[in-house]
């Protein structure tokens, strides 16, 4: 009889051979949650890359990429101020102007882009010809960065066209502090304290106009200009009719036109409801009271006319005759004097603007000089620098700044962020 043997049970893994199979076990569920993670990392994109990469499609001209990645972000996470600027850039590049505006509104003034976000409204105004808005929104920039260097020159512009010239000058006065005045700047500058018919500031003005009918300030400076024009006798009333009777610039032309066009008693009429301390009315109260001998009244309109327009040279020549007739001599010479140098100023413009003098070493000291001379020291300094420039060691430029002393501008900061 044949036995079977017993098939032996095997022996069961102890305690201490479950614990690596465990171990295993644990790393590679670790392993797997790790690799899950990254691959949804990998899948989530970074908004920070996609905003970069929709800033270099903007910038390489890639516009439907640039709006497809700014969509992308938008449903990643809310619109940040940043995105809102690129997001108008973007609407100005493809002739958006209301897109880009309610873009830029809804960025907070109190993040660091508010500054630039402000100049690009005002700009984005300016091409529309809505000088109102843009000033408004370049004033703006300036309140929340002051050292804004564009917003400056955007003001000036403005501020220039149409005639404003103690703003204008603060704006020129408050860059010169901040930066080197080029050529450009400097001859720009001088031209803003003298009048100048201009066809093309015509143009300019008559469009802003079209484009916004409530800019008081293109209809006051078209005005102007075009009083004693033979071709504009009916135009100035009708730029001036949307302004109030009592606006006091507004009247002030008004008087004037009817002086000019020999309508004695309606500019009578209109005088006497004029207000005080206007300067364009004073000089013309001081005209009336010189043709009526009356010496002291006429004085003293064209010493608040002066006092209004620091750097005029008409009403100083007629407070200088005025004076002369009282027996003033001492005083009238000394204002004959000023207008002179004034004089002098604008006729050194005249003969530099051409572009093959632009850059005269002896030029740009006499300019300096002449400004020196007329009180106007900023802009002294500036054509002293130039000239500098042109001629290290020039001695007359050199004695020049030496002789106005160190300039307070600061000196430009380094390291700022981009973003």
């Amino acid at each position: 009889m044949t036995v079977t043997p017993k098939s032996t049970p095997e022996p069961k893994p102890s305690r201490r051979n479950r614990r690596p199979i465990v171990v295993v076990a644990v790393i590679a569920i670790g392993a797997a949650i790790l690799i899950a993670g990254w691959v949804a990392s990998r899948a989530r994109p970074d908004p920070d890359r996609l905003w970069g990469k929709a800033e270099a499609a903007f910038l390489a001209g890639r516009w439907d990429v640039a709006r497809a990645l700014l969509a992308r972000l938008a449903r990643l996470r809310p619109p940040t101020p940043l995105d809102r600027l690129l997001e108008a850039q973007l609407a100005t590049a493809e002739n958006r102007p209301d897109d880009a505006l309610t873009a830029i509104g809804s960025i907070p003034a109190s993040h660091p882009i508010a500054p630039q976000a402000m100049l690009l409204y005002g700009r984005i105004e300016r091409q529309r010809h809505r000088m109102a808005a843009a000033e408004s929104a370049f004033r703006r920039a300036l309140a929340l960065k002051p050292s804004l260097i564009e917003a400056h020159r955007e003001l000036i512009y403005i501020l220039g066209i149409q005639s404003r010239r103690s703003e204008v000058d603060a704006e020129f006065r408050a860059l010169a502090g901040l930066t080197t005045l080029t050529h450009h700047d400097l001859f720009t500058w001088a031209l803003t304290h003298f009048s100048r018919w201009s066809p093309d500031v015509v143009a300019d003005l008559e469009g802003f106009i079209a484009a916004d009918p409530s800019d008081r300030q293109s209809r006051l400076a078209l005005a102007s200009m075009l009083i004693g024009r033979p071709d504009a006798e009916g135009r100035v009333g009708n730029i001036l009719a949307p302004l109030p009777v009592d606006d006091p610039d507004a009247l002030a032309i008004r008087i004037q036109a009817a002086f000019e066009r020999g309508r004695l008693d309606e500019a009578t009429r209109l005088l006497a409801q004029a207000p005080e301390a206007n300067p364009r009315i004073e000089r013309i109260r001081g005209e009336l009271a010189m043709q009526r001998r009356d010496l002291d009244a006429a004085i003293r309109h064209f010493q608040r006319a002066i006092t209004a327009e620091p750097y005029d040279r008409v009403a100083p020549a007629e407070l200088a005759r005025a004076l002369r007739l009282r027996g003033d001599s001492d005083a009238a010479t000394a204002l004959e004097e000023r207008s002179r140098r004034l004089n002098r100023v604008y006729n050194l413009i005249v003969a530099i603007r051409s572009p093959g003098r632009a850059n005269r070493p002896s030029d740009l000291v006499d300019l300096g000089l002449a400004c020196e001379n007329s009180g106007l020291i900023d802009e002294a300094r500036g054509w002293y620098d130039l000239a500098i420039s042109a001629s290290p060691l020039d001695p007359e430029a050199q004695k020049g700044l030496h002789r106005l002393g160190p300039s307070h501008r600061p000196k430009p900061r380094a390291g700022l962020a981009r973003r």
